[in-house]
């Protein structure tokens, strides 16, 4: 008896390789966004920390300064003002690392020695430069309640950002969003619409400062954040 050794034929080899390319462009893009996604979560624990950590020592700071903070003046302790008070269009945004109150915030956090690659929160802005008074509301204890935070452990990790109550990897302040900061840094959009918001600085890479031209001072240092994804 003859055998059968017929194989494969040529078209049938190509129906084969095209199905599989199919299934390789479908599921590679999506377990490559799986890992990504696992990664970043990864890091999502230490985020909460400091973002407590945060939280809790501006309401000891708000017990401590007892409503006598003027206008314009930092609510933290040792802040260093990064915006000029001369232009209208800033926001009195404040660098307080290394200051005793950021070394609390790390130490509270359980990273007083490995600190991450930046953290930055918002509260309710000081500052009435700029932005007509009308235009936006902030009590007291605004001034000393965590609206926004934007995390990175490290150079190349996925930022976390807290904002209108909840983390998320979407970069509100990114490159092409609309109506969520104005100039004057009052948010248009949400459930924070109304609210003006002023940054801290808590923790930031040295590498940060070289590459875009020191901190929150600098439009270089704003449009490296507006490039997060």
């Amino acid at each position: 008896m003859k055998k059968n050794n017929k194989g494969f034929t040529l078209v049938e080899l190509i129906v084969i390789l095209v199905i599989l390319a199919i299934l390789s462009a479908i599921l590679i893009p999506a377990l490559t966004g799986y890992i990504t996604e696992a990664r970043a979560k990864k890091y999502l624990p230490n985020a909460k920390s400091c973002m407590d950590a945060a939280q809790a020592m501006f309401s000891q700071q708000y017990a401590l300064n007892d409503n006598n903070i003027s206008p314009n003046d930092p609510v933290v302790p040792g802040a260093c003002e990064a915006s000029s008070a001369t232009d209208q269009n800033k926001n009195l945004d404040q660098d307080i690392t290394n200051t005793d109150f950021a070394k609390e915030v790390l130490r509270l956090a359980g990273m007083p020695d490995g600190s991450p690659y930046m953290f930055m929160v918002a509260v309710g802005s000081n500052s009435t430069l700029g932005a007509p008074a009308n235009s936006y509301s902030v009590s007291e204890t605004d001034k000393y309640t965590v609206y926004y935070a934007f995390y990175m452990e490290t150079a190349t990790s996925k930022p976390w950002y807290y904002y209108n109550g909840a983390w998320t990897t979407t970069n509100p302040r990114a490159t092409g969003t609309t109506n969520v900061f104005n100039r004057y840094n009052v948010v248009e959009s949400g459930e924070l619409s109304g609210k003006r918001l002023q940054y801290y600085l808590i923790a930031c890479s040295d590498d940060v400062r070289t590459k875009y031209s020191g901190t929150v001072s600098k439009a270089d240092f704003w449009n490296w954040l507006k490039t997060m994804k």
